[in-house]
């Protein structure tokens, strides 16, 4: 079995098997755009942490005074911002709220004073591009971001200047092909994380309902057989336009097959259509759903709305994990009207928090982009950001598919009625993540 690297899909001659490598191409675009919906959706996905602005938490939690005494270090920052679709500006006040706790409690980033240099992509190219001179013009020793609009574009600027980037959640081409990338979340976890579950609740068939735009539907059919077969179940992808209002004959026609799992990838509409259709026809296959399915309507449209789903999500957010006391604390005492819940105010947490710890978990005082790019290659493994315990590694062993990726992680929920999320677990998902050809 040969594997597919984002190298053999970047290379001038086509591999042996063009239409794997067109597949597999899409896929790296696909799950980009999947990642960075799942964290677009202004439901924000209910959560049992909690949905308003941030309750009064224990200041005790940000640890004892370590402040940054060390010259200054400059770090790019780039996310979406505000825009007629969507309003991604609370990614960056909770990318400088982590650097205003990191440089009062963690002592910055190895010692330096952290100093944000940020930038607005508007998920334009020319502005994201306009952010890549920006950085190479400051000379910051590294970029990064939670899930940008944006990202090739400044990546192909920052790259060649010798400048590492640490993002959350982005798996573009250029994302996982290109040299000192670093990826701290999991962007296939979206079908990974089903297929390791259906591992899990030994479930051995498979239906995934996704919504028939390129973005989701190429993905979906290019990675989830391959990975519910390395989780030992077999998976049947069905793709339904957009707007369908009554999936009933999608679901009869799978159901033929008695499918024991149906995972269902869109947006809140779509998901509610789906989910709406298997409970109508009285199906007792176990659902799992996007985090992102949890729209602003929680489940209102659904018989008995979101009970009994289990939801896949990118963050754990059980309140009672010490990380997510952390996640609060710092968000009280630096996040102002940042609110908990909102995924871009996780987004913006983690990507920065990750990259803090992933070169403090190294010793040294260097920060150049060299001693940067070199911690974060040779850290042992750190703590994921809301990550229940979790942790990522960049050593370029995460991940068969790229060696930028840095973690396999992936959480399950149990859902309210309303969708609000509780007993939050990580799922094994060793041996999932594995694509090739025969």
């Amino acid at each position: 079995m040969r594997l597919l690297t984002p190298r053999s899909l970047m290379a001038g001659r086509p591999p042996r098997r063009l239409r794997t490598r067109t597949a597999l191409t899409g896929v790296l675009l696909a799950t980009s755009l999947v990642a960075a919906a799942c964290g677009g959706s202004s439901g924000g996905g209910g959560g049992g942490s909690g949905g308003g602005a941030s309750t009064k938490a224990d200041s005790a939690l940000l640890g004892p005074a370590k402040a940054a005494t060390g010259t200054p270090v400059k770090i790019g920052w780039v996310g979406t911002g505000r825009t007629q679709a969507v309003d991604a500006s609370a990614e960056e006040k909770s990318a400088q709220a982590v650097v205003d706790y990191a440089n009062a409690h963690l002592g910055g980033l190895r010692g330096h004073k952290i100093e944000l240099v940020s930038c607005e992509d508007k998920s334009v190219p020319a502005d994201a591009q306009a952010c890549g001179n920006t950085f190479v013009r400051e000379k910051v020793s590294a970029v990064a971001g939670g899930s940008p609009g944006q990202a090739d574009p400044w990546i192909k600027i920052v790259s060649p200047a010798g400048i590492p980037s640490v993002l959350n959640v982005v798996a573009t081409p250029v994302a996982l092909a290109t040299k000192n990338v670093f990826l701290l979340g999991n962007p296939l976890g979206p079908f990974g994380t089903a297929a390791a579950y259906a591992r899990e609740a030994k479930l051995a068939s498979a239906v995934v309902l996704v919504i028939d735009v390129p973005a989701a539907s190429g993905a979906a059919k290019a990675l989830s057989p391959a990975f519910f077969a390395n989780a030992g179940s077999k998976a049947e992808v069905i793709a339904i336009p957009p707007g369908t209002a009554d999936m009933t004959p999608q679901i009869q026609t799978a159901q033929k097959n008695k499918p024991q799992l149906y995972h269902v990838t869109g947006d809140p509409t779509f998901c509610a259509s789906a989910i709406k259709a298997i409970k109508a026809l009285g199906i007792k296959a176990t659902i799992t759903a996007l985090d992102r399915c949890v729209g602003t309507d929680k489940g209102a449209s659904i018989p008995g709305g979101f009970e009994g789903v289990k939801i896949v999500a990118q963050a754990n957010r059980d309140p009672s994990t010490p990380e997510f006391k952390l996640y609060s604390a710092v968000v009280d005492a630096y996040g102002g009207s940042l609110k908990t819940a909102d995924p871009y105010t996780i987004s913006g947490y983690q990507g920065m928090l990750g990259l803090v710890r992933g070169v403090n978990a190294v010793s040294g005082t260097g920060v150049t982009p060299t001693d940067i790019a070199t911690a974060l290659k040779t850290a042992p493994p750190a703590k994921y950001p809301l990550g229940g315990g979790a942790t990522f590694q960049c050593n370029g062993k995460a991940s068969t598919v790229s060696p930028n990726i840095c973690a396999s992680t992936g959480f399950v929920a149990d859902a309210s009625k309303t969708g609000e999320l509780s007993n939050f677990r990580t799922i094994d998902a060793t041996g999932i993540y594995k694509l090739g050809t025969s």
